[in-house]
C-alpha cells in the first residue's frame, strides 16, 4: 500500500467515536466512518488500538464497556470491510522508540507516545490526526505533521495567529 499520504489516526479519534458521552463524539465518529469506508486513506497501530480498548474499559468511560464489549467494538473498527490499515511494531520500531525516548528525555507513560511516533516514522507516515496536540508536537522535528481533525486545526491556527 502507498503510505506517503496515509493519515495515522490516534486513539482519541477512536475513543471519541465510540463513547457517546465524549465531547468529540460527533466529529470523531464522522472521521472514523470515513476512514472505515475508505473515503480517507488512514492507518493506526496495534498499540493505539490497545489504548482504545483500555479507555473503553476504564471505570469512568461514558458509557463504560465490559472487556467483551470493548474487544468487539475495537474489532468492528478494523475488521473487513474496514479500510483502516493496521501497522504493527517490531524490531525497527522498538529501536526507533528507544531513540526518540532518549532524544526527547521521555519517561513513564510518555514512552507510549514515542512508540506511536516511531511506528509512523518507520512506516513513512507523516500526517497525524490527534486530539493530543502536545504529545504529537514533540515529534514534529521528526517530520510528523498534525493534519487534523478540523477542531484541532482551528485551535492550532488560532495559536499561530
Amino acid at each position: 500500500m502507498n503510505r506517503d499520504k496515509q493519515i495515522l489516526l490516534d486513539a482519541g479519534l477512536f475513543i471519541g467515536a465510540l463513547l457517546k458521552g465524549d465531547a468529540r463524539h460527533q466529529e470523531a465518529r464522522t472521521i472514523i466512518e470515513a476512514a472505515r469506508q475508505g473515503e480517507l486513506t488512514t492507518c493506526t497501530t496495534t498499540s493505539i488500538l490497545s489504548e482504545v480498548y483500555a479507555a473503553l474499559t476504564w471505570i469512568n468511560a461514558q458509557p463504560p464497556h465490559s472487556p467483551s464489549d470493548a474487544a468487539n467494538a475495537v474489532r468492528l473498527l478494523i475488521e473487513l470491510p474496514s479500510a483502516i490499515d493496521i501497522l504493527s511494531d517490531g524490531f525497527d520500531v522498538s529501536l526507533k522508540m528507544l531513540e526518540l525516548s532518549e532524544k526527547y528525555n521521555l519517561t513513564a507513560r510518555k514512552v507510549h507516545d514515542a512508540r506511536h511516533a516511531a511506528t509512523a516514522i518507520i512506516n513513512d507516515i507523516e500526517l497525524i490526526y490527534t486530539y493530543d496536540i502536545t504529545d504529537w508536537r514533540l515529534f514534529e522535528p521528526e517530520g510528523l505533521i498534525i493534519a487534523g481533525p478540523p477542531s484541532v486545526m482551528v485551535n492550532i491556527n488560532k495559536k499561530n495567529e
